[in-house]
């Protein structure tokens, strides 16, 4: 088995988790940054967005986006930054010879930003587009707009990109207080993975990062069940559609109080929608072959959670659609079901986990993600063994737990001649 990760403490506070390794052909580094849309006030929804968007249009030393992207460029880096609820990461991914130039690179991007006026301009503009663009794309905008009625007007409700409202009104010196109060070395975490001498880049890290910001950061904003609103699902309608597209979803409780039960709720996903043979892509697709797209996850934070299905179909098959998914689901909570089938979902979750292993930017996301939500390290082997204890009795009891009427949510996408349908009559008696 692989050995776990450290975690350095340097100077300033500031936590390094290193994993060196010679058997990686590549090098990343992680920050992760514990503020996202969690962390955000509703005047303020998409900020830290908006801020992650700007970190590599410009630093002290290469004050401009080309002169940053001409860098990182010279040392052949993959890069990109990304935006969740509750973190917000950077990373770079590069050869081992390159490497030092990478972790100098990201100390300049995190400690010297510069926020330029007209780059803060630029973005905004681009960020406006890619609300339009969410707005404009079915799969999209159902997505978010059911996550309103699934958790109501607090953070978990709302999008990551804010809104257009909030975007034109965001103004430079809210977004340097927002830098200043949020990346800070108590809420940022580095990831070094990959094949370097770990005591040469701790103390090029230490030398880096020294002026980082040594500011107290805020807190998350708590999740309240009592915020949830009670309405069970909404049609929503747009012009020339020539497919409905479908959102159905189940609310479930957060890591901290599913604990091991998320390796259950992980099998059933697989079973359900995991691959060409799970349940609901076989019926959908391979059976009655109505819908092209089919969507099966589960989404999972530290307070709040949910499971769901998303599919497109024929506008005259949306009410049978939605029956035969309905039917699965009450059919599989019935059933027995077989060795092989459990068998085969557990496989192809340890494939996906075990993947991780092979790319030094995977296992620094894996690893720093642990970090960051349980404060200690979790061997992908031991998530593996947790998946192996699975079994049908533990699937039964997750069904029973999740696929509720209580906690279903849904929201349906048709033009305006459908709008009529009585989908919560079809829902309700499903569950009647």
């Amino acid at each position: 088995m692989q050995k776990l990760p450290r975690v350095f403490k340097l100077k300033n506070n500031l936590k390094v988790i290193i994993y060196p390794s010679k058997e990686l052909i590549t090098a990343s580094i992680l920050a992760l940054v514990k503020t996202g849309t969690d962390y955000e006030t509703k005047k303020l929804n998409g900020i830290s967005h908006f801020v992650e968007h700007l970190f590599f249009r410009g630093t002290k030393k290469f004050p401009s986006s080309n002169d940053l992207g001409l860098e990182l460029d010279k040392i052949g880096a993959s890069y990109n930054a990304f935006t969740s609820y509750e973190y917000t990461g950077y990373y770079i991914k590069t050869l081992p010879e390159y490497f030092e130039g990478a972790v100098y690179l990201m100390s300049d991007i995190l400690c010297n930003p510069l926020f330029p006026d007209e780059e803060i301009e630029k973005e905004r503009n681009v960020i406006l587009e890619e609300i339009n663009f969410h707005i404009d794309t079915p799969t999209s905008y159902i997505f978010d707009e059911v996550l309103k009625i699934t958790f109501g007007d607090q953070p978990a409700g709302w999008s990551i990109l804010g809104t257009a409202k909030n975007l034109q009104s965001i103004k430079k010196d809210t977004i340097l207080k927002y830098f200043k109060k949020h990346y800070t070395v108590n809420n940022t975490y580095l990831i070094l993975v990959g094949n370097f001498n770990q005591n040469k880049i701790l103390k090029t890290t230490e030398k880096l990062f020294e002026k980082y910001s040594k500011e107290k950061p805020p807190s998350k904003f708590l999740f309240n069940e009592n915020k949830i609103p009670k309405v069970k699902g909404k049609i929503y309608t747009k012009k020339d559609l020539k497919q409905a597209h479908l959102l159905i979803l189940f609310k479930t409780k957060g890591l901290k109080y599913l604990k091991d039960r998320r390796f259950v709720l992980g099998v059933l996903t697989s079973l359900l929608g995991y691959g060409l043979s799970s349940r609901i892509f076989r019926i959908l697709r391979e059976e009655l072959g109505i819908t092209y797209y089919i969507k099966v996850d589960t989404d999972l934070y530290t307070d709040r959670g949910y499971f769901f299905i998303q599919t497109g179909c024929n506008l005259e098959k949306i009410e049978s659609t939605i029956k035969r998914i309905l039917e699965e689901l009450k059919k599989i909570q019935k059933e027995k079901l077989s060795g092989e089938e459990i068998k085969k979902s557990k496989a192809i979750l340890k494939n996906s986990l075990l993947s991780t292993a092979e790319s030094s930017l995977n296992l620094a996301y894996f690893y720093g993600i642990d970090y960051l939500l349980f404060n200690k390290f979790f061997h992908p082997y031991e998530y593996i063994k947790k998946i192996k204890v699975v079994n049908e009795e533990n699937i039964k009891q997750e069904l029973k737990n999740l696929i509720t009427y209580e906690n279903l949510r849904f929201g349906v996408l048709v033009p305006d001649e459908y709008k009529k349908i009585n989908f919560n009559k079809i829902f309700k008696t499903l569950y009647n």
